[in-house]
């Protein structure tokens, strides 16, 4: 299920749905910008996770 959900995202919006540039600015969106376990709801670190979710759940 989870693969079939990555690809049809991936076929709906590309590459920006897995790999595109994620703006400078949303270090700065949520709570302070450090790595991902200090400070997990930075919008930057959310943008991230999402990102390596679908890239680590497509079928190819």
């Amino acid at each position: 299920m989870r693969g079939m959900l990555c690809d049809t995202l991936f076929r709906l919006f590309g590459h920006r749905i897995c790999c595109g540039r994620i703006p400078g600015w949303t270090a700065h969106v949520g709570q302070r910008w450090d790595t991902y376990d200090v400070a997990p709801f930075n919008l930057y670190n959310v943008i991230w996770c999402v990102q390596h979710w679908v890239r680590c759940g497509m079928a190819d």
